[in-house]
């Protein structure tokens, strides 16, 4: 009860933001969104047995300037989902339902076979700002990642490559100092508290630039694990160079287990006179193998200590813009060492100034004993109005 009044409070503000953005509303009020229809075929990994997906999926972001120095950000998403085969799993709603953060701001309000409904919050944060320093308190995204595919860096917000329909990401509940030290350099403290201490992140980082090279180093507690680390962002000749890694170590010893482990990502990218811009990165995953998959779904974020279903990775990506109202791209994953092999070509198109269409596809195949095996073909159009 006590969880279905705070949602219903949040969603509340949220509509009175909703009011006050509009002409002759409050002008330190800002409103933006988007609706999103994607309906979608699956199929095996034999290209067989089809089953049918849609989802409605609603996103409201809103931000209060309450003084020039103090913001509040509220963004939250509302989804309808339908899949025929969530009959199947007698936990879906708490699959869904799930919120891992201290504040629990998840809500299924909709189970009936198929069907689920789902809200939560993912941004709902006090920011604080001047010309040195930046504090945020609340539910809020962390990125420390520097690579474009994988970032064993982000200890507060890892998320999942395959999850191509939340493109805002996590966030999580945690208290953020940023202090600018003059130039391209600065340091920052992060904390995210959880409900069992064991699970709480809290870690600094340190960032400057060097030579045209943007460093940074990283140290702290993850989960009951030691973390160092650290990444740069730069070029060689005319194309991107970045790279991250971190090294985890167990505070405790577990019998079986390697205390430590690294898992780090070099890539380059590139953009071609023609406006094709390519990206290629390869991944060590030293945590694969350390504990049992913690996926259930393909599209759940895995931790930065495991971040991927394999031990290694190797991703290609190029994207073009045919015109100024049609861009493509395909991206393809290798991970070598079990066999698996990940492919997703996308399109989108303007229809109008705020509504476009899509197609997306993605293909999963080989990883025998892995989740890869068993996720077969996903295959979507979209169309999105935004607001």
């Amino acid at each position: 009860m006590k969880k279905n009044l705070f949602m219903l409070t949040v969603f509340s503000l949220m509509t009175v933001a909703t009011v006050m953005a509009r002409p002759g509303g409050a002008d330190h009020i800002r409103l933006r969104g988007y609706l999103k229809v994607m309906p979608g075929l699956r199929l095996d990994r034999d290209f067989s047995d089809p089953g049918f997906n849609n989802i409605i999926h609603h996103r409201l972001n809103a931000r209060w300037d309450i003084s020039d120095n103090l913001n509040l950000h509220l963004e939250g998403r509302n989804r309808l989902i339908y899949n025929d085969m969530f009959d199947m799993v007698p936990n879906i709603r708490d699959i869904f339902d799930q919120d891992d953060g201290l504040v629990d701001m998840s809500w299924v309000w909709l189970s009936d076979g198929n069907l689920i409904g789902h809200s939560e919050i993912d941004r709902l944060y006090l920011g604080w700002r001047t010309d040195n320093w930046r504090v945020r308190v609340g539910r809020q995204r962390i990125n420390w990642g520097i690579n474009l595919v994988s970032n064993p860096n982000d200890l507060f917000n890892t998320y999942s490559f395959f999850d191509f329909d939340y493109v805002e990401r996590p966030g999580t509940d945690a208290v953020r100092v940023q202090h600018y030290l003059g130039g391209l350099s600065g340091i920052e403290f992060a904390v995210s508290p959880a409900r069992n201490n064991r699970e709480m992140v809290a870690a600094t980082r340190f960032f400057h630039n060097l030579r045209g090279y943007d460093l940074q180093a990283i140290a702290g507690y993850y989960r009951d694990r030691l973390a160092l680390g650290g990444g740069w962002a730069g070029h060689i000749g005319g194309a991107g160079f970045k790279g991250e890694g971190t090294w985890f170590y167990d505070l405790e010893e577990t019998g079986g287990v390697d205390r430590g482990n690294f898992v780090g990502a070099v890539g380059l990218d590139y953009m071609f006179p023609r406006g094709t811009f390519c990206v290629v990165e390869f991944l060590y995953n030293g945590g694969d193998g350390r504990v049992a998959d913690q996926a259930f779904l393909i599209t759940e974020p895995l931790r930065p200590d495991n971040i991927m279903f394999s031990e290694y990775a190797i991703t290609l990506s190029a994207d073009h813009a045919f015109s100024p109202i049609i861009s493509g791209g395909i991206a393809v994953m290798s991970l070598p060492d079990i066999g698996g092999f990940f492919l997703m070509p996308q399109m989108q198109y303007s229809l109008a100034q705020n509504l476009d269409a899509g197609f997306i596809a993605q293909l999963f195949t080989g990883g025998s004993g892995t989740i890869f095996e068993e996720a077969g073909s996903a295959w979507f159009i979209s169309v999105t109005y935004s607001y």
